[in-house]
């Protein structure tokens, strides 16, 4: 079987060469040096200048508190059509780099998504550090995921059909949550779909050491976000914080994976699905060569991430219609 591999063109596309001047303008080789709240207002700013405009439609959105961990966070469900049929469902975990980030990071997207492969799409509001630290972002997620299942009659889900997903922290959550269904026994959930999502490393790659500083994913702003995320820095080589240090992927599920191709965290990515691959799990990975991470809150200003996000849903569509 052939391993995966992932490239970037020769240079990033015109629309992410003037992303990248433009967010460099705006500071973001300085984050790593702000404090959360003003992190959060910039990404907040950031979102909302490179969200679609208008708003993609979908038939209805719906916010709601659901418990986790003796309190509630908000979920936000996007359905395709008005309520009738159980819809295959996608848990969805947004982008945050843990700190920062809500329900309308990944707003258009989301939209997208559950329009075109007509699924629903439940996003969740999980707690976020410095706040709330390792593992409980994580647990906000699995119990939303649990919540999902059990109450899929009531919202109008295929309890058969549910699988999980996210981009970047938010895809690390969502296959570390994925690893947690299998090790505890439940929900029952049929896929993940991953988006450039943090896997850990096991040592620097090419695409780390490249694309690290001037791809606009500073080395610098992850560090900061793993340091707000941590209790203590022993925790980094725990597999819920690193996936790929997992020993066993064989209870996985079937897996897509799209990653950047200047993205620092590319080749770790083609590592896990490579690891995947390696223990049995059938993995899908693709990966959008000429531009960088985080292009699924940057719909509005890169052409190639709306082709990737078409790429993404078609697959997502066509997984919910097979067996």
């Amino acid at each position: 079987m052939d391993e995966f591999d992932a490239r970037a063109t020769a240079e990033p596309d015109a629309d992410t060469k003037a992303l990248i001047t433009e967010l460099e303008a705006r500071g973001c080789k300085e984050l790593h040096q702000m404090s959360a709240e003003d992190v959060r207002g910039w990404f907040d700013a950031v979102i909302h200048d490179l969200a679609l405009n208008p708003k993609p439609q979908v038939a209805a959105t719906e916010d709601m508190m659901i418990p986790v961990s003796g309190t509630k966070i908000a979920i936000r469900l996007y359905r395709p059509e008005p309520k009738g049929a159980p819809l295959p469902a996608l848990v969805f975990m947004h982008a945050s780099g843990y700190v920062f980030g809500d329900l309308d990071t990944s707003d258009s997207f989301c939209r997208l998504l559950a329009t075109g492969a007509h699924c629903m799409v439940i996003a969740v509001d999980y707690r976020r550090a410095p706040e709330y630290k390792f593992p409980g972002p994580i647990e906000d997620c699995y119990q939303a995921a649990l919540w999902v299942a059990e109450h899929a009659n009531e919202i109008g889900v295929d309890p058969a059909r549910l699988a999980v997903g996210g981009e970047s922290s938010g895809g690390t959550m969502a296959t570390v949550v994925a690893q947690l269904a299998a090790e505890r026994g439940k929900p029952s959930l049929c896929h993940q779909v991953l988006w450039y999502p943090g896997t850990g490393s096991l040592g620097p790659t090419a695409s780390s050491q490249n694309y690290g500083e001037g791809y606009f994913l500073e080395n610098s702003l992850q560090a900061w976000s793993v340091g707000h995320y941590l209790n203590d820095m022993a925790q980094v080589t725990d597999p819920r914080v690193q996936p790929l240090r997992y020993d066993d992927l064989s209870a996985m599920l079937p897996c897509y994976l799209m990653t950047a191709g200047f993205d620092p965290r590319r080749d770790d990515n083609a590592k896990y699905a490579n690891r995947l691959q390696g223990a049995g799990v059938p993995v899908t990975f693709a990966c959008a060569e000429s531009t960088i991470h985080g292009f699924l809150f940057m719909l509005a200003g890169l052409a190639s991430a709306r082709e990737a996000a078409a790429e993404s849903i078609t697959y997502v569509k066509d997984m919910f219609a097979g067996p």
